[in-house]
């Protein structure tokens, strides 16, 4: 209902009339507004801490991880930027900002915002991935490290060029609310990492007060669409709002951008926000985004003299210990949901998978802990600044079952295993994924979720059917059926029962054939048994393996109740099976071990670590037996 709303407000020009189109200059700011600001804005650590004691830190994490951000502020110098937090794109000194960076078609930034729209044939998210701002975070930290005046002023002749290429309101950068915010942001953030530098001119401090008040009317113009997607939507957008009213007070209505800002943020969290802990979006790179916008809103509020209620930093605390959970060692997590590769704060140098940077800026803060140390405590350092914290939590202990979020953990002393089995969904599903298993051993992720190639295209690209995941089908059906670009109906649950060994659930597709999955933990590996009782004996069996590499997949031991065929898969671009997205974007030839049996009843037992022999009433494993 909001959807047909929103579209009536874009076709009868509400919206226009409600934000319309204007010049930086039409935007009123005090001409002696640079001098109150720098008087009265609130200092964020990276403006309170001198810049000779953060220095040695960084150069020591760059030597460790042997890459200096120097090396990415002089790539940006020759107008080479990452995009989605890892691949080189050649945008050039002067950036085409409406140029798709993922296949280089442009969009029209000459009307109205609302004339254009996210579903047309180019991939929006390609457009508005340079002015996501991203680039801001590595000039702060080669500032910081060399205090090179050059990098300073890249920042602001970049946003001085971003700012003439999109006046308020025209083109495609002022289409999502969410984008704007996240904009803001990292400006916020720049500003002030470099407020008391030279360059940081009374004349350049008035521009980030016009764009942080454009930014504030784009995003009130249809906040309560904004909120009603029950997801990071609502969190960034209102987080939006407190960023423009605290970090730059004293703008007319800026007392009340703050207290919106606010007002609207806290029962977001409220709802969005399980009794374990999990997020609503069902993704554990939306979890971490999350944590990174509570973390900056909490950051922002000590800034001045507050913090987040108790209540919702409770419920921050349980996001915390959830994403905490789910993490391994090496700072990976079971990859799950949509994935667009957003990594609010790019402020060290280890790569995006690694989620210790958020989790440990997030633990910081709302549990009072570190992870072990390491670079990755650069991003905590620069935005939550230094803490007098001396307790280190390990990642990656013991079993996990949050049962609001549907997801579970069970590890061993080689590696873990993780199963999706939601039992209610209270948010709209994000990919038809119930029952999928993702396993980890010696290291590495032997199989898991393939990512999210594209939102734009079809099930071929977005990855996020059923034959994308480590679940069985039949004749390629799933439980849900795909009925928009983020809706999948119906919402199917998973029922869970008893299993003393791990973890068992079961669903009823499409057709109405029911399957069983039994996850178990044994001391040497993990057995994964599922139990197909089919709606035709006609209709074939499918369990699916996804895996980077061929040999990891091969580590599998799997037999069948039926005679069985086996396929190897590898870059099926009808399908889409076989392929891998490392990043949003991106798609780079994987494997798919898929097994094929028909039969009115059809069990798969698969095993790592260990031997099986399926009989027909129990699996042996490394000889022992254990009932079906």
């Amino acid at each position: 209902m909001r959807r047909l709303w929103f579209q009536a407000e874009r076709s009868f020009g509400w919206l226009e009339r409600r934000c319309p189109l204007q010049t930086w200059d039409q935007i009123q700011v005090p001409d002696d507004y640079a001098a109150r600001w720098r008087r009265s804005a609130p200092c964020l650590p990276i403006a309170k801490i001198d810049r000779a004691f953060l220095a040695p830190h960084v150069e020591a994490w760059a030597v460790e991880n042997g890459h200096s951000p120097v090396a990415d502020a002089d790539l940006l110098a020759l107008g080479r930027f990452r995009i989605f937090n890892h691949d080189l794109f050649d945008a050039g000194l002067q950036p085409c900002w409406q140029t798709s960076v993922l296949n280089g078609a442009s969009v029209d930034a000459s009307g109205h915002w609302t004339k254009l729209s996210d579903a047309s044939t180019t991939d929006i998210k390609g457009v508005w991935e340079l002015s996501r701002f991203a680039w801001v975070y590595p000039l702060v930290r080669a500032w910081v490290l060399d205090g090179e005046t050059r990098h300073v002023e890249r920042f602001w002749a970049l946003l001085e060029d971003w700012m003439q290429a999109n006046p308020p309101n025209r083109g495609p950068q002022w289409m999502c609310g969410q984008e704007a915010s996240f904009r803001l942001i990292a400006v916020g953030y720049a500003l002030q990492a470099f407020r008391s530098h030279p360059a940081t001119t009374d004349t350049r401090v008035l521009l980030t007060a016009r764009l942080a008040t454009a930014t504030v009317e784009r995003i009130q113009a249809h906040l309560s669409y904004a909120l009603s997607q029950q997801n990071n939507h609502g969190i960034s957008e209102s987080l939006g709002l407190f960023t423009a009213g605290a970090l730059w007070p004293q703008l007319e209505g800026s007392a009340g951008w703050r207290d919106q800002g606010l007002e609207t943020l806290f029962p977001q969290v409220d709802a969005l926000v399980d009794a374990d802990g999990g997020f609503s979006q069902h993704s554990s790179n939306y979890h971490r985004l999350f944590l990174q916008l509570m973390t900056w809103a909490e950051v922002v509020l000590i800034a001045e003299g507050e913090r987040l209620p108790p209540h919702t930093r409770d419920q921050v605390s349980q996001a915390t210990e959830f994403l905490l959970n789910l993490m391994e060692a090496d700072g990976t997590v079971p990859r799950y949901g949509a994935d667009d590769s957003a990594d609010l704060f790019p402020l060290s140098g280890v790569p995006a998978h690694d989620f210790r940077p958020a989790v440990g800026a997030a633990q910081a803060l709302f549990l009072g802990t570190r992870p072990v140390a390491g670079p990755w405590d650069e991003a905590s350092l620069l935005l939550v600044g230094p803490m007098p914290i001396t307790t280190r939590s390990e990642a990656g202990g013991g079993q996990v079952d949050c049962l609001a979020a549907g997801v579970g953990v069970l590890r061993n002393y080689r590696g873990a295993a993780f199963m999706r089995m939601p039992s209610a969904w209270r948010n709209r599903p994000s990919q038809a994924d119930q029952l999928h298993v993702s396993l980890y051993w010696d290291g590495a992720w032997l199989t898991e979720d393939v990512g999210t190639f594209s939102y734009r295209g079809g099930s071929a690209e977005d990855f996020g059917s059923a034959v994308h995941h480590n679940v069985v089908t039949q004749a390629g059906r799933g439980p849900m059926r795909k009925a928009g670009r983020f809706l999948w109906l119906p919402w199917v649950p998973c029922i869970r029962q008893s299993e003393p060994l791990g973890f068992c659930a079961s669903l009823r597709d499409l057709a109405g054939a029911t399957w069983t999955r039994r996850l178990l933990r044994l001391p040497q590996g993990f057995v994964i048994v599922d139990q197909v009782h089919a709606s035709a004996a006609a209709d074939g069996c499918e369990l699916r393996w996804h895996g980077r590499t061929r040999a990891g997949l091969e580590r599998l031991s799997v037999v069948c109740s039926e005679p069985s065929a086996e396929t190897w898969i590898s870059a099926d671009t009808q399908t889409g099976e076989g392929f891998f997205a490392p990043r949003y974007g991106r798609r780079e030839p994987s494997w798919t071990r898929r097994l094929t049996a028909a039969g009115r009843t059809v069990t798969f037992v698969t095993a790592l670590g260990c031997t099986i022999d399926l009989r027909p009433d129990a699996v042996l494993v490394d000889g022992l037996p254990y009932p079906l």
